[in-house]
């Protein structure tokens, strides 16, 4: 019983690998010589783009300007993003003046976008003049949106203010993607990455 069963075996493999070898795996025409290899995606479909905020053409609300000390001093401004929806943003902004006293000044901001707190953060002392950097994850936003720092602290008397850049120095990074139609051919889904 075991001759046969090893015979049945031995049958199979060697016709099942016949098959494989003589397959056209890679429709090349060429029978049995296939050199490709399965290969997973290991990226990412979420794609970026870089909004450059806040700018002088923006919307700057402060009550003694350029400087950030005072509850909702804020500045704002709509920018369009080629995304149909953001879902990730980087923060990367520029302050130009920081007289904050260490331990005792901080600058409370909220990152809103159309009127909606997708993040918080602080500004200290210990950033200089340097750059703030955070990222936020949040609920799919559309664009065109508003986007918004807004300050929800006065610094405490004599601990100092902050001011940021507005020559085209800071920016968000957000991730977002693509919708396809719902009856998208491959080639157009394809295009989308």
């Amino acid at each position: 019983m075991h001759k046969v069963t090893a015979l049945l075996l031995l049958v199979t493999f060697c016709f099942v690998g016949t098959a494989l070898a003589t397959s056209d795996f890679d429709n090349n025409g060429i029978i049995g010589d296939e050199t490709f290899t399965v290969k997973t995606f290991t990226g990412t479909t979420d794609l970026e783009e870089t909004v450059i905020f806040p700018t002088s053409a923006d919307t700057w609300q402060m009550t003694y300007y350029p400087y950030w000390w005072n509850y909702g001093d804020t500045v704002y401004g709509v920018h369009d993003c080629p995304l149909d929806y953001v879902n990730h943003a980087d923060i990367h902004l520029k302050l130009s003046y920081n007289i904050l006293t260490s331990g005792v000044g901080f600058v409370y901001l909220d990152f809103r976008i159309d009127g909606v707190t997708v993040g918080s953060f602080t500004i200290t002392a210990e950033h200089g003049t340097g750059y703030v950097d955070v990222s936020f994850d949040f609920a799919p936003m559309y664009a065109p949106f508003e986007l918004r720092y807004f300050e929800t602290n006065t610094v405490v008397s004599g601990a100092g203010s902050v001011s940021m850049d507005e020559s085209g120095l800071s920016s968000i990074t957000f991730l977002g993607g693509v919708t396809p139609a719902a009856e998208s051919s491959w080639s157009e889904v394809k295009a989308l990455f």
